[in-house]
């Protein structure tokens, strides 16, 4: 009995510590596997931002890195006791994104990581962007610059910047003036499952208006009053702006990105969601031709009898998707349209007469479209009581003027590009709130000249 009763426990102590072995190993072993396949996620990783770094600067063989494209550019990484490497490809798209696929190795382990990138110019990165003369008016006037939602994580932003100077036309200029209550529409990001872009009710603002950053190009000024005396930020603060700081740039501010028509115009001719409209003003004023027309890329003449079949109907008019139009925008008194999930692209000026509406806004599939460009040197004129509200980028290749009892909301960025006067505005609320969603708009090129940085809109571990 006594052997008996050995044998037994000899034989559950053999079978614990077989299972007891059995146990380490596996763990040991799926230990391994999570280290290896750690360091060749990291790999992976490392591999995205050393193309990153490259686009920003200089490609490996001393050529200029934002046109360096490869199918196989290959590092190994050292460190952790491991052989790492990572083996990099990058290719562009017609949108003018940059698609980069970093394959990291570790151990016998492959993981892959795709990010999607635009290079765009550091103009973008401001709020507002004058490339001559910011003017900003006194009281009834009033600006709100702040971040939508949660603002830019990786990048710095600017509030107003201003190629030769900024102008407070009296020292009691209201901006980011935290006693002023402003409510505002609701962004792209707002709008709930379901619901179509701008089409919940407007609330107040979340973001209390912090202080302004401000950007001047070298040899540029902070002006006020009628007889714009030169102050600085100490003075500014003194009469009361909420001003952080002012940074001079070494140089001239960098250009304006370059706006590639062509491409916006082949997606305009595309959009077909406009077709029913065309029909029915066609009709209304005997053009056959527009009738027929598919796609939503107008010249003027058409433009102008699509706008008096809207006007002439008196009800809310709405075109959805990219419209282009050769000529410009004009909305007479009191008009009103929208623009939803698209954009407005004119080669001419926009303007908005008394009391006129225009809205253009997205959903947060087409977040990154653009809201309002106005290409060559036509301007962005909203007058007495009209109101433009956007989602997305507004640029004017001239002068973005806002007149008394105008209102002025953005959520992304507003850029122009006059040589004299850039940004003016008389007696509006102007409210923008930046959106970095701006640095992923398609279409849009870096002159040569101009630094460029890579902003990542998507970023995803692939199979």
């Amino acid at each position: 009995m006594v052997l008996v009763v050995v044998l037994l426990t000899l034989l559950v102590m053999v079978g614990s510590s077989a299972a007891f072995i059995w146990s380490m190993n596996e763990q040991q072993r799926s230990a391994g596997a999570r280290l290896r396949t750690s360091a060749a996620r990291a790999a992976a990783e490392a591999g995205v931002y050393r193309a990153l770094a490259i686009l920003e600067t200089t490609a490996p063989d001393g050529s200029r890195g934002r046109s360096w494209r490869t199918s196989g550019y290959t590092e190994a990484l050292s460190g952790q006791g491991l052989e790492r490497r990572f083996t990099v490809s990058v290719t562009g798209e017609p949108d003018g994104a940059i698609i980069i696929t970093s394959a990291g190795e570790a151990g016998g382990v492959r993981r892959r990581v795709r990010a999607r990138v635009h290079l765009v110019g550091p103009s973008l990165l401001s709020a507002l962007y004058g490339s001559s003369v910011v003017h900003l008016a006194r009281p009834p006037a009033a600006f709100l610059i702040a971040p939508y939602r949660s603002g830019v994580r990786d990048r710095s932003w600017v509030h107003v910047a201003a190629g030769r100077a900024i102008e407070f036309a009296t020292p009691d200029v209201s901006i980011n003036d935290p006693r002023r209550t402003l409510t505002v529409d609701p962004g792209p990001l707002d709008v709930t499952a379901g619901t179509r872009a701008g089409g919940v009710a407007a609330r107040p603002a979340t973001a209390a208006p912090g202080t302004v950053r401000l950007l001047l190009g070298r040899g540029a000024s902070l002006l006020v009053g009628p007889d714009r005396e030169p102050v600085d930020v100490q003075q500014l603060r003194a009469f009361g702006a909420r001003v952080e700081g002012a940074t001079v740039y070494r140089d001239e501010l960098p250009a304006l990105p370059v706006v590639d028509a062509a491409y916006y115009r082949a997606l305009a001719a595309a959009n077909t969601l406009n077709d029913a409209v065309n029909r029915a003003a066609g009709r209304y004023v005997g053009d056959d031709a527009l009738s027929r027309k598919s796609g939503s890329d107008y010249t003027h003449v058409e433009f102008e009898r699509l706008a008096a079949y809207l006007r002439d109907e008196r009800r809310p008019a709405e075109l959805r998707g990219l419209v282009y139009l050769e000529g410009g925008l004009s909305l007479a008194d009191g008009q009103w349209l929208r623009v939803s999930d698209g954009a407005i692209v004119a080669e001419s000026t926009v303007f908005l007469g008394r009391g006129a509406t225009l809205e253009v806004l997205h959903s947060p599939a087409t977040r990154a479209l653009p809201g309002v460009l106005v290409l060559g040197d036509g301007g962005l004129v909203v007058t007495l009581g009209g109101h433009l509200r956007a989602h997305g980028l507004v640029y004017a290749g001239g002068t973005v003027d806002i007149g008394v009892g105008a209102r002025v909301d953005v959520v992304g960025a507003i850029l122009a590009n006059d040589p004299e006067i850039s940004f003016r505005s008389y007696g509006g609320t102007v409210v923008v709130r930046y959106d970095p969603a701006v640095l992923g708009t398609p279409g849009l090129s870096v002159p040569e000249d101009a630094p460029v940085i890579a902003w990542v809109a998507a970023w995803d571990e692939r199979p």
